[in-house]
């Protein structure tokens, strides 16, 4: 038999990024040191991802449950690609009498930044929002091809 289990009149879950100045920090870092790592801290709001390569480039996939487009935004910076949202407050109206037992969903900013296996084609960088997952496609850059190569044999 399961107990029953009162978390209080309500429980509210409200996320800020107290570490949002690291992100400042990497940029800084990365013009004054060349090979600065970012520094990564999971604020609880960091988006989950696949990224794979296929043929003709690479392709990231990126769960955003609740994220409307308008909250959305993507940058690539040389071999970086930043995912930047924003899940923003859905304000219901309750009737006098409503009375919360739980508020839990969370809300806020996300920002995951994703190193790039590979040179890309900036200009050729697509990407689509649909059912909350946004997919990035980055086509390869020419050198980042694989070239088969003459041999030319002495004789």
């Amino acid at each position: 038999m399961a107990a029953i289990v009162r978390i209080g009149p309500v429980r509210a879950l409200v996320v800020r990024d107290p570490l949002e100045w690291f992100d400042e920090f990497d940029l800084l870092a990365r013009e004054v040191w060349d090979g600065w790592e970012p520094v990564v801290f999971d604020s609880g709001l960091s988006p989950s991802l696949d990224m794979y390569e296929e043929k003709d480039g690479l392709v990231i996939k990126a769960d955003l449950p609740g994220v409307k487009e308008d909250g959305l935004e993507i940058n690539l910076e040389g071999d970086t690609l930043h995912i930047k949202a924003e899940k923003k407050e859905e304000k219901e109206k309750a009737d006098e009498g409503t009375k919360y037992y739980a508020c839990e969903r969370v809300y806020g900013s996300y920002h995951r930044t994703v190193s790039l296996p590979f040179p890309v084609e900036a200009e050729k960088v697509s990407a689509t929002f649909d059912g909350g997952v946004l997919q990035v496609r980055l086509p390869k850059a020419e050198e980042a091809k694989p070239r088969q190569i003459k041999i030319e044999a002495k004789k």
